[in-house]
Parts: structure tokens; sequence; C-alpha cells
């Protein structure tokens, strides 16, 4: 059976393009035998704002790794082709294993991104 998403409260105007952020045990991720290791890749969530010209950025780092965390990632939106540096410079980073943790703080970033914190 597939886990179910994480819920997050996305603030309105936000743009998900890429969910699937999964309610799954990281603790027992610990060899390549977790049922779930093709759900912790580099590409797990992304949400835009285009009214506040950031990306929220989600991952698994390394890729498929048991070793690896979650990686969290709040980018200014630029023209990728003029000004790629940008995704090596992100405005926030935040790493844990724990996807309760990860949850709270993609919650936290995107409400201080709206009260213009971010």
């Amino acid at each position: 059976m597939k886990p179910k998403l994480v819920p997050l409260r996305i603030p309105s105007r936000w743009m998900i393009s890429i969910n699937n952020f999964l309610e799954v045990s990281t603790d027992e991720f610990t060899d390549d035998t977790y049922e779930n290791v093709l759900d912790l890749d580099e590409d797990i969530l992304q949400i835009v704002s285009q009214d506040h010209t950031r990306i929220v950025d989600l991952g698994w780092y390394p890729s498929f790794n048991p070793s690896g965390p979650y990686k969290v990632k709040l980018v200014e939106l630029v023209d990728e082709e003029n000004q790629p540096e940008k995704w090596d410079s992100p405005l926030f980073t935040f790493s844990s294993r724990s996807v309760s943790v990860i949850k709270d703080k993609i919650d936290f970033i995107l409400q201080e991104v709206v009260e213009g914190r971010l």
C-alpha cells in the first residue's frame, strides 16, 4: 500500500509543481531493501510563488541513500538561463530525517515568505 501524501498548509497563490512528499518512516530506511526507497530522491516537492519570486524545494540527498536526510531549500525564483547560480545560493536551507520536522519547517518557510520575512 502506497503511503499518503504529507498534509501541508499551503497559502493561496502558491503552485505545486512536484509533490511526492509521503508519510514514510525514514527511521526504517537503513539499507536498499527499504520498501519506500524509490520515494526518497532529489525531486520530492517543489512549491512556487510567482508573487513572492520564491521556490521551496525538497529532496532526499543523496538520492536513495539510507545515510541521507531530507533537505529543504528556499530559492529566489529567476530565469534559470540568466542566473542559474541562485540554486547554489539558497535564501534558507534546513535538513532532517524526520517527516514531521520537515513538514513543520516547510509550513514555517511558506508563512515567513508570505509575511515578507524570507
